[in-house]
């Protein structure tokens, strides 16, 4: 009897702290179905007199089922005392019947649980004949040129832009760029004295003389432009010498007959010589009439020693043409040599600022336009290979090959094969999904994947160094990879140095490889092992 008395009070007990902590934590779920990947709402609701510390669990405590969202604690508070709710998002990915376990909550000090939810994750039902099919998508074959013209353009778009903005500058400033570097273009023979002297005459004629500075500066040039026709004329001291030198030369050259020149043109000349230095010296102002009269007066004298002077022979003009030609030559040889220097120089600052900077082989790279360094450094190409395939990022994208390429397995189907190399084929990458009627034992797939480096030999690998280890994709997807050394042949007796990687992923109906061949050139590491960092293998969906 005694016995009986204390299981009823156990099971009084238990069924009392049973009721208690239901009445305490509660949870619920927003349906009992859900189609595989969708969102299903999972609430916890906790009544408590009053606040306490709450332990919400983690994202481990839902598996079979994968957290994908949770909210923050939401406090009610009522005549009873609080409320303290959380919701949770959770998801499946496989198809079939799972159950939520009991979830555990910590209150103060306590633990509860919740009770265990069973719920059925759906597979999405696809009624094909109720959608429109489609062809399959061709297989990509070659580029076009124009396609191959659009990748250019668009990868190289700075340096296009640039061509263009400098191309429009030249435009503009055509003419400017022409007269700089060759003089020729404008060359024209030399005036004679005459005409010189005539030209210059006619310009003062033009000019308005209304302040005395403009006195000056008309009767410096009208002095002047009279002592230019004589130097080259008449006398051939005449710039250097003073009025009463230049007259004095006249006269004796008067007596001696070598020019027929009057006494009364040289009293002329030597009068308006002596009113300019009056201008120029003394601060004298003629008035305006007499300034008329004394351009009237050498008029008249450079046309009377215009009938004393020989014109100059073809010769002469010929001979003058030639030294004019001569001159302008070596002034656009001497502005060449200065353009020409200057690039130079900017070119080499740039150059020598840009190595310590970047190192002087990575400049010398870029400037010659290394193809490798262009392929590292370009936007790249993030995409799947199969279906399900493998995620990989790349300088271009795969191309998919239609005929049977390289690395065959003739006990599995090749599905789809892609390949990529560079323009020098010192980087070369296969990527190919094979399906198989059986399963693969995963401990003979490493022997799967070594039948490959028979492959490589046939390729003119030689001296294969092997390292098998365990490969882990960016998505946690097991792999197995074969890398090492190996020596690469490029011609009869050349070969260069390199290395290779093999990677194999085993799946339910098959098996994925890749396999990544570079020389030991400069850039191709750092793109090899971006490559293969990039790595994610995409789970097949059971059926």
């Amino acid at each position: 009897m005694k016995t009986l008395i204390n299981i009823y009070f156990l099971a009084f007990a238990f069924f009392l702290n049973q009721s208690i902590q239901s009445q305490k934590l509660s949870a619920a779920v927003e349906s009992d179905s859900i189609l595989i990947g969708n969102e299903l709402l999972y609430k916890i609701d906790i009544n408590l007199d009053e606040k306490q510390s709450i332990v919400f669990p983690d994202s481990t405590s839902f598996v079979p089922f994968e957290l994908i969202s949770e909210t923050k604690v939401d406090t009610l508070e009522n005549n009873e005392g609080f409320i303290f709710s959380k919701k949770y998002g959770i998801t499946s990915f496989d198809e079939g019947e799972f159950i939520i376990p009991k979830i555990k909550v910590q209150i103060g000090d306590k633990f509860f649980s919740t009770d265990s939810k069973k719920i059925k994750v759906n597979m999405v039902e696809v009624d094909t004949t109720k959608q429109g099919l489609y062809e399959i998508k061709p297989s990509y074959g070659k580029f076009s040129s124009l396609e191959l013209f659009k990748l250019r353009l668009k990868n190289n778009y700075q340096i296009i832009l640039i061509a263009i903005f400098l191309i429009l500058v030249i435009v503009y400033f055509r003419k400017q760029i022409f007269n700089f570097f060759n003089p020729l273009l404008n060359i024209t023979p030399s005036l004679s004295p005459l005409e010189l002297v005539r030209n210059r005459m006619n310009d003062l004629a033009k000019m308005k003389i209304n302040s005395n500075h403009e006195i000056k500066f008309f009767y410096s040039q009208l002095t002047f432009s009279l002592r230019s026709f004589f130097e080259k004329g008449v006398y051939d001291r005449a710039l250097e010498s003073t009025t009463n030198e230049l007259i004095t030369g006249l006269n004796n050259l008067r007596e001696l007959k070598q020019v027929s020149i009057s006494k009364n043109s040289i009293n002329r000349i030597k009068e308006i010589f002596n009113r300019a230095d009056l201008v120029k010296f003394a601060k004298f102002l003629p008035e305006k009439h007499i300034i008329e009269q004394d351009l009237k007066v050498i008029s008249e004298e450079i046309n009377i020693f215009s009938r004393l002077i020989p014109e100059p022979s073809e010769e002469q003009k010929l001979k003058d043409l030639n030294y004019q030609k001569e001159v302008i030559n070596r002034l656009r040889n001497k502005r060449l040599r200065i353009v020409s220097f200057s690039l130079t120089l900017l070119l080499f600052t740039i150059f020598v600022l840009s190595g310590f900077l970047n190192g002087f082989q990575y400049t010398f790279d870029r400037i010659t336009f290394n193809e490798n360094v262009r392929l590292l450094e370009k936007p790249w190409i993030n995409s799947e290979y199969g279906s399900p395939g493998i995620f990989l990022q790349t300088p271009e994208a795969l191309t998919r090959k239609n005929e049977n390429y390289k690395f065959l397995f003739d006990d599995f189907n090749l599905d789809s094969q892609f390949y990529f190399s560079n323009s020098e084929m010192s980087l070369e990458l296969f990527v190919s999904n094979y399906s198989s009627k059986t399963k693969i034992n995963p401990e003979n797939f490493q022997f799967v994947l070594e039948s490959k480096l028979d492959d490589l030999e046939e390729k003119g690998l030689q001296n294969i160094l092997l390292a098998f280890d365990e490969f882990e994709t960016n998505n946690k997807a097991k792999g197995l990879i074969i890398s090492g050394s190996s020596d690469y042949r490029v011609s009869k007796n050349n070969f260069i140095p390199g290395k290779y990687s093999v990677i194999g992923f085993l799946t339910e109906t098959g098996f994925k490889t890749i396999v990544l061949l570079q020389h030991e050139v400069r850039y191709l590491d750092k793109i090899g092992n971006r490559i293969l960092s990039s790595i994610d293998v995409l789970k097949e969906e059971k059926k």
